[in-house]
């Protein structure tokens, strides 16, 4: 199966992948600041490549190309490197980093291991990530900017993917030690850990408000369900589903300002689905549409200016 086809997120679900060994990507944080340009990945080209986007749609900007599968995008605090993994449908993923322009394009990680789901520290000198071997699932690692001194931050049977570092220094992330799916804290010294949710639907990919207040997350349900937005608060308390659309809604990121959340909608035409890139207000209305093609564009980042 193709990292294309993983990445698609729709005919096989993110906890069918994971029931099946393979771990979804993306985890993301918003950092405070004002609202810049829109990172995400897209299938228009015949590999998923990185594109950046003004929020009103305008300013498409194709940022990476070649063989390559390009996912799962995210702005450093500063807003002036993206971080993101790569990899090829008969390969393993790796970290990379580039400019905002797409110069400078450089690799973090190597080897056999799988590596994916990248972001960055508060103050954008540590990079968290998942790493999926062939003898174990995913587990958490933490490593400087550069690659540099890797060292793995959680140690389960079960998967834990899809990592987001607060402003506030607190790492989230979405785990599978109980056997679903469900949102979980943790310090980055691997201290604190901390159950958020405990749904009977999938959990997945948490991310944090940009004040860390607050987490924004999609739940899965089965393989024909809806995927819905919810927040909660850190300490597991003010639940609440915030889209109640009859088509996919999923990884949501917060604007660097807090007042719009952008995601991944499934946009049905011709009894096709893709996806496009969407902005929202945190309490799920207002939604406003970004980008507009008949490919999947998604798992959005939103640029701290």
């Amino acid at each position: 199966m193709t990292k294309r086809f993983r990445a698609r997120a729709g005919a096989v679900g993110a906890a069918g992948m994971l029931a099946m060994g393979m771990t979804p990507g993306i985890a993301h944080a918003a950092f405070p600041g004002a609202n810049g340009r829109i990172v995400f990945e897209s299938g228009r080209t015949d590999e998923f490549d990185i594109y950046s986007v003004k929020p009103d749609g305008t300013g498409l900007t194709q940022l990476t190309g070649g063989l390559a599968e390009d996912h799962r995008p995210r702005w450093s605090p500063d807003g002036q490197r993206i971080v993101w993994w790569r990899g090829f449908s008969d390969g393993p993923g790796n970290i990379w980093v580039m400019d905002a322009d797409g110069a400078d394009q450089t690799r973090l990680t190597s080897g056999s291991a799988d590596d994916e789901d990248p972001a960055w520290s508060p103050n954008g000198q540590r990079i968290v990530f998942s790493r999926a071997t062939a003898s174990r699932a995913a587990d958490l690692w933490i490593m400087d900017a550069d690659g540099g001194h890797q060292h793995r931050l959680t140690t389960n049977a079960a998967a834990d993917v899809a990592p987001s570092w607060s402003s506030t220094n607190v790492i989230v992330f979405s785990s599978f030690r109980t056997g679903n799916g469900d949102v979980y804290t943790i310090h980055p010294d691997g201290t604190a850990l901390h159950r958020v949710t405990h749904q009977a639907p999938t959990d997945l990919y948490p991310d944090w408000s940009p004040n860390g207040s607050k987490l924004a997350f999609f739940t899965e349900g089965n393989l024909t369900s809806k995927r819905e937005i919810w927040t909660v608060l850190p300490n597991g308390t003010h639940l609440t589903q915030v889209t109640h659309n009859n088509v996919d809604d999923s990884f949501p990121s917060w604007s660097p300002a807090g007042g719009r959340i952008v995601l991944q909608r499934d946009v049905r035409q011709h009894d096709l689905d893709f996806y496009d890139v969407w902005t929202m207000k945190p309490n799920g209305t207002d939604f406003e549409r970004v980008t507009h093609d008949a490919f999947t564009d998604g798992v959005p980042n939103w640029q701290p200016v």
